[in-house]
């Protein structure tokens, strides 16, 4: 109360909520509504919003596109670092900055060559390696969705229920990219051991430790430190994990991305070999990056459709005319279906899992039309509000906070077709030098799926479903458990699923 009162908010802090004592913004915060409050926060309060976090924690909020544009990409070089972590950085036993997850990991010489050495396994480059495997994998996932949906004579599954399987392909489709292991069942043990881990990691990042607010904590030894018990656990659990993943794609005969880091980093004169310890941390970036999200988002297709069941019939016509109904649609179709570029670009939109994206840090005092930023200040995205950026995205084309897939198409000039339009953010991503580098590969896999899943099946409601009711993991968001049905288009559509499947099994 003390502080509060002798240390009043300055007037070029920027606008945001009154505050309380002591609590400051956490009655608005996104800690406890992360999505209406922020959207709120950058209706009433503009482009950028100066807020406090517990009442101590100073925290800017970019509501738009064009001030995360500025400050992230055209001021990068003091926004590419990330806020300590004290937490995450004892957990991966690590240094201030040197958090072994390159997510959290501040920009420095050893990120740049993590990013270097990671740049040819999951960058753009190397999207369309990894295509065949995404059509495999997808194609057991709509062999498991039919038997699924088999089960009840109703065609009603849930959302809890058919995440799972979202989740198996996704798992199977990094670790087999990886370290050339595939994951063929939801009951895998590699893949709940994975996902527990992952759990733990999530829970830890969106629930800061008491050494977060005091740093020196990290010093004291295990033996009087409950923290560092805790973390030196969740330290050994992880290098067990990943060490053995790492060997496991170093013995397999085939290609994995795991032999090639290893024999780039063997080749590297320049700069110091890495430990094999940090290397099997650094290969774990795509699971700690794309085990949860990706699965996640697509969750979100289901009440998007279900909301707009108009985009549902036309999508269904679309695919018939350019797919047929005796074939999968593939990547070879893709020119042929920005429709359903446009669907994917749409949820990522629409509801972007991470909704508060992953914090930077500034690195010197700065204003942004008048506002100040102090250095050590958190800076974040808020992606929610930049995609519902009128001056962006036109509101002429369907609500904001709709579901609308047709906003993001425009007419190719030369042809008259539809195509994707390319001047639109995609903030669930990042903007600057911390942009995703798996962006390109986390976009292919997400068509492949939702271009399938249209394909295959009729999607419609059994209950009142609620796009708003939504469940917060960590720092995502999920939507409410809610069943609808999930039916297979025709007798045809599950005959061709289970044709192609058994002819890619024979091979």
């Amino acid at each position: 109360m003390r502080t509060w009162t002798l240390h009043p908010r300055h007037d070029d802090e920027g606008p945001g909520p009154r505050k309380f004592p002591l609590f400051g913004d956490l009655h608005y915060s996104p800690v406890e509504k992360p999505l209406i409050n922020w959207d709120a926060w950058a209706k009433q309060n503009g482009a950028i919003v100066a807020a406090r976090l517990f009442g101590i924690v100073p925290i800017i909020i970019l509501n738009t596109s064009e001030v995360a544009t500025e400050l992230f990409s055209k001021r990068s070089q003091w926004y590419s670092n990330r806020p300590r972590s004290v937490t995450m950085e004892m957990i991966t036993g690590a240094g201030p900055g040197k958090c072994k997850f390159t997510l959290l990991h501040d920009y420095d010489a050893d990120l740049q060559q993590y990013h270097r050495i990671l740049s040819p396994t999951i960058g753009a480059p190397s999207a369309p390696r990894y295509q065949p495997l995404m059509e495999l994998e997808s194609m057991q996932l709509l062999v498991d969705l039919v038997a699924l949906a088999e089960r009840d004579k109703d065609h009603i599954t849930s959302t809890r229920i058919v995440y799972p399987h979202f989740e198996r392909t996704q798992g199977s489709i990094i670790m087999s990219l990886h370290y050339g292991m595939r994951i063929p069942t939801c009951e895998d043990p590699i893949l709940h051991q994975v996902v527990k881990i992952q759990a733990k990691l999530s829970h830890l990042v969106a629930h800061p430790g008491l050494p977060d607010s005091l740093p020196a904590l990290r010093h004291l030894p295990a033996l009087v430190s409950p923290w560092k018990r805790h973390a030196n656990k969740i330290y050994d659990e992880q290098t067990k994990l990943y060490m053995k993943l790492m060997n496991h794609g170093r013995r397999f005969e085939g290609w994995n991305a795991t032999k090639k880091i290893i024999a780039a980093t063997e080749k590297q004169t320049q700069s110091p070999q890495l430990p094999h310890l940090d290397l099997a941390f650094m290969l774990a970036t795509s699971i700690q990056g794309g085990m949860e999200t990706s699965p996640r988002q697509i969750l979100w297709l289901f009440p998007g459709l279900i909301k707009n069941p108009g985009f549902l019939k036309k999508a269904h016509a679309v695919l018939d005319e350019v797919v047929g109904h005796d074939r999968l649609p593939s990547f070879q179709d893709r020119p042929k279906l920005p429709l359903i570029d446009a669907a994917v670009h749409e949820l990522l939109r629409w509801r972007p899992v991470a909704p508060g994206s992953v914090p930077r840090r500034a690195d010197r005092d700065d204003h942004y039309k008048g506002i100040k930023i102090a250095k050590g200040n958190m800076v974040m995205a808020n992606a929610w509000g930049i995609g519902r950026d009128d001056a962006v995205f036109d509101p002429s084309l369907g609500n904001l906070d709709d579901y609308v897939p047709e906003r993001w198409l425009m007419h190719d000039e030369n042809n008259g077709q539809p195509k994707l339009r390319s001047n639109l953010p995609l903030a669930a991503f990042g903007q600057g030098r911390r942009s995703c580098l798996g962006k390109k590969v986390a976009i292919d896999g997400m068509f492949i799926q939702v271009a399938r899943l249209l394909w295959a099946f009729d999607i419609e409601p059994v209950e009142e479903v609620d796009p708003w009711k939504m469940d917060v993991v960590g720092l995502m968001i999920i939507p409410n458990n809610f069943r609808f049905k999930l039916k297979p288009r025709s007798i045809l559509a599950g005959a061709t699923i289970k044709k192609e499947w058994n002819k890619a099994d024979q091979l």
